[in-house]
């Protein structure tokens, strides 16, 4: 049997042994595979390091589907499912396809699945596999998300890039910022020279980069980055919490840089020299404010047609200093809207070929709820009881407090994992069937619009894309859409 290792290090995986995760997972599949005399090579063995919700995200995933599907492999060796996938239904439904038709056997350390045999119980545990291990991701990220909260709230900071003018120290819980011995003094000067002696924005950038004063990556100050600078809340005393675009500040537990009084005064200096709008200034790019840059994430910027050179209008990104290439504007429309057509496709695909097993699978859920449940009100019971034998003398106060302690730890992990399955989520097959109507409305009337517009049709659906490109080609090349669109959609 000629096999395939997939290895996938999740970015949340803690490495608590000496050797990193996918060395030790390598080792674990090597010896599986020789032990079953299933034979693999350097080339049949696919490494990444990267989250498990989508394939879009998983380049060596994408690859390994291909070869699958080209017949390359009579299996596919992993640790887990999870490690497969715990994306959203359409992946894994995508996953499941790909092995099923080209009778790829999927090889655990537990068991292997063969899709193509006809056995139905083969394809039942995958589904349910696959189905808690999304479970379990969801889970995982809200408790990291409800963590993360708790922390901010009590005035830790939890981002991963420390801001200018401090360091960060774990101090009990979490992280805490303290001032940075070189920097604090020169975010207190800019402060001050902008509050109170009168010097614009533009003449501080050139005194930080014409003194070799760099941001925190390195690179050389721009106006906007100073803006935001001066305009952190972090400077006085907080922390910045952002949930769904709506920014909560929390006192921190770090010491503050500047006075609120300061801090004042620079706000109410940026309003006074904030730009005026012109009241005739109508929208022209039916993609702004949601298609961002892939590199730095900032929003991409739409230059007109050149009258000297009678080019198109093309997008580019606002840094200067960031490496990802513009393209013509009229490709990247054309891109999006084939993106959103081909979504349109998987979710169709999705209701004719899934939506029963999707049910199945919550019923599996139910059932597994309900038997939880029970359990609950068994270990419930169980105490009652224990309180009877301590009342009738059976069982000492040791002997009961012993008993009762390790129900109660029973039923702490019960009630976790009923709570867990109780989380009211978005069903799948809804939120496809919400979506189509509003895709199909979309695609119909998209080409018919003006700018402003489109652009609101396209916010019905959209939330963000991403733009990447690497390599800039000539306008001729430029039709072989030698870039990359990542569609995040509102539902």
């Amino acid at each position: 049997m000629k096999v395939a290792i997939y290895i996938r290090k999740s970015r949340e995986d803690k490495d608590d042994y000496k050797e990193d995760t996918l060395l030790r997972h390598e080792r674990i599949l090597k010896e599986y595979c020789d032990k079953y005399d299933l034979r693999y090579n350097e080339k049949s063995i696919y490494r990444e390091i990267v989250s498990g919700d989508s394939i879009n995200n998983r380049p060596q995933m994408q690859q390994l589907l291909k070869d699958v599907e080209n017949g390359l492999y009579d299996g596919v060796v992993v640790v887990e499912l999870q490690r497969l996938s715990r994306g959203n239904g359409i992946d894994q439904e995508i996953i499941k396809e790909t092995f099923r038709k080209s009778g790829t056997i999927i090889y655990t350390l537990n068991k292997a699945y063969d899709l193509s045999s006809g056995d139905e119980l083969d394809e039942d545990m995958l589904e349910l596999s696959l189905f808690l291990s999304r479970q379990e991701l969801k889970a995982i990220k809200r408790r990291m998300i409800r963590g993360k909260k708790q922390a901010q709230k009590e005035g830790y900071y939890t981002g991963a890039t420390v801001p200018f003018g401090y360091n960060k120290e774990k101090q009990n819980k979490g992280y805490v910022l303290v001032p940075n011995e070189k920097e604090a003094p020169i975010v207190q000067m800019l402060y001050n020279k902008y509050a109170y002696e009168g010097v614009n924005i533009a003449e501080l950038v050139d005194y930080l980069n014409d003194n070799g004063i760099r941001t925190r990556k390195g690179l050389l100050w721009q106006p906007t980055l100073l803006r935001r600078l001066l305009k952190n809340k972090i400077n006085l005393g907080y922390i910045n919490s952002t949930t769904n675009g709506v920014t909560t500040h929390f006192k921190g537990k770090h010491q503050p840089l500047i006075d609120e009084e300061t801090y004042n005064r620079v706000l109410e200096k940026f309003n006074q020299n904030a730009p005026k709008v012109k009241s005739d200034n109508i929208l022209k790019n039916p993609l702004a404010t949601f298609l961002r840059c892939g590199g730095c994430g900032k929003v991409m910027n739409m230059k007109f047609k050149c009258k000297t050179t009678n080019k198109p209008a093309m997008l580019d990104c606002k840094n200067k200093y960031c490496s990802n290439k513009g393209a013509y504007f009229h490709f990247v429309e054309k891109k999006l809207i084939e993106e959103l057509e081909e979504e349109l496709k998987n979710f169709n695909y999705f209701l004719e070929n899934t939506a029963d097993e999707t049910r199945k699978i919550k019923e599996t859920k139910e059932k597994e709820k309900a038997f939880i449940k029970s359990n609950i009100e068994k270990k419930k019971a169980m105490i009652d009881r224990c309180c009877e034998m301590l009342e009738e003398g059976i069982y000492s106060k040791d002997r009961y407090l012993e008993r009762v302690q390790a129900i109660e730890e029973d039923l702490k992990a019960l009630n976790l994992k009923y709570e867990e399955l109780n989380v009211i989520e978005v069903d799948e097959e809804d939120r496809v069937k919400k979506a189509i109507p509003i895709l199909e409305n979309v695609l119909k009337e998209y080409w018919n619009l003006d700018a402003v517009d489109k652009n609101t049709l396209l916010k019905t659906i959209i939330e963000r894309v991403e733009y990447t490109k690497t390599k800039r080609k000539s306008y001729k090349e430029e039709i072989d859409n030698n870039f990359e669109l990542k569609i995040f959609l509102k539902i």
